[in-house]
């Protein structure tokens, strides 16, 4: 039995500088909260709640640098799993008409047979080289599949 091709894609360049970015943030938040002195200029007084506060708030704002990090698609011979910030879809086959990467457009996109389209944030035009080879290998199992079906609907 052969194992049926498969495609993951994670953007690169931006998942690095996400990553980088939470790492700052949260880094300057923790060394503010130990610059806190105990009274300010204006007289107001800071506790130990202010600095772990400070702390907490640094490695939220770190939590959201990293929320960009998890676009991911991954496909084989059945379908498509595309997961953005915010939402995660299956679609299978049947229904992706094009794998597109549109000029101007920051990522590439599924446009499906209801005439809807659908991002694909993991494939970034910042990635260059890795987008385009990553949208070649989408079409291509696109293409698998048609062929497939083709072969199953002739036999």
């Amino acid at each position: 039995m052969t194992e049926s091709p498969s495609v993951v894609v994670r953007p690169r360049k931006s998942r690095i500088a996400c990553w980088v970015s939470a790492v700052l943030f949260a880094g300057t938040f923790f060394v503010l909260s130990f610059f806190m002195g105990t009274t300010t200029a204006a007289g107001g007084v800071f506790h130990p709640a202010d600095q772990v506060a400070m702390i907490l708030l640094g490695l939220f704002g770190a939590a959201l640098f990293l929320l960009f990090t998890r676009p991911v698609v991954r496909a084989d011979s059945h379908g498509i799993w595309v997961r953005n910030i915010g939402s995660f879809k299956y679609v299978p086959w049947q229904v992706v008409e094009r794998v597109s990467f549109p000029r101007g457009m920051s990522w590439a996109t599924l446009e499906l047979a209801d005439d809807d389209e659908m991002s694909m944030m993991a494939i970034q035009k910042t990635d260059r080289e890795l987008a385009i080879q990553a949208v070649r290998d989408l079409r291509a199992l696109l293409e698998g599949f048609r062929t497939a079906e083709g072969d199953d609907q002739d036999g």
